[in-house]
């Protein structure tokens, strides 16, 4: 049996100058067409990365709503805040995703900018001094990203890698970690800048880096 053939290596090759080079790569080609893989529509993984990110922050907040660890009022509050985090999450989830999305790509850098800063603009002076240290708050933030984090890889792997699809997506899986933070932490701006903004991005680059150095399992843009 012959091994198979590489398909990524040969594409990586200089074009084919005589008939057994091209013989070689139509081989490949019609292997690959052969293993019948299944085709994963953009809009559906873009549905699962809004799900991931701007979905776990929400059942997040429900859940601490339930059990009593946030109040209605503070809900009320921070609702405005929480919106614009859940539109900035779908929007960066649906312009990583989207095959022409470069001008919504942009949009969500923009509305992640704008959100970091309302969020630290929103707080006040806090009524008493922490009970905790202030990198219990980055930690969660990163452990409550890491199921979005996964799910937006998986998606990525599913087209070329660009690296501002890359931090798009980020922004979206990183937004999750700002949605628990409006939850559960009233410390001030500079708590938020030095904690919540710094998780934000570490995930953002964490994203980058993986996602460039996964092999993708299709080249469509």
């Amino acid at each position: 049996m012959k091994p198979p053939v590489d398909l990524d290596g040969l594409l990586s090759e200089p074009p084919a100058r005589d008939a057994e080079a091209l013989a070689r790569v139509l081989t490949a080609a019609r292997g690959e067409l052969a293993l019948r893989r299944p085709v994963r529509r953009w809009r559906t993984q873009a549905a699962w990365l809004m799900a991931a990110s701007a979905g776990l922050g929400l059942l997040a907040a429900v859940v601490m709503f339930v059990m009593g660890a946030v109040s209605g009022p503070l809900l009320l509050a921070r609702a405005p805040l929480l919106a614009m985090l859940v539109a900035t999450s779908a929007v960066c989830a649906w312009g990583a995703m989207s095959p022409g999305g470069r001008w919504l790509r942009r949009l969500g850098v923009g509305l992640a900018v704008v959100s970091a800063a309302a969020v630290v603009l929103a707080r006040g002076t806090p009524h008493a001094a922490p009970t905790l240290p202030g990198w219990v708050c980055t930690v969660s933030h990163l452990a409550i990203g890491a199921v979005p984090l996964v799910v937006a890889l998986i998606a990525l792997r599913g087209t070329v890698f660009q690296p501002l699809r890359a931090a798009v997506a980020g922004l979206s899986v990183g937004s999750t970690g700002a949605l628990l933070g409006e939850l559960a932490c009233e410390q001030d701006g500079r708590h938020v800048i030095t904690h919540h903004l710094l998780a934000w991005v570490v995930i953002t680059v964490v994203l980058v880096v993986i996602s460039k150095s996964l092999k993708p399992r299709s080249y469509a843009p």
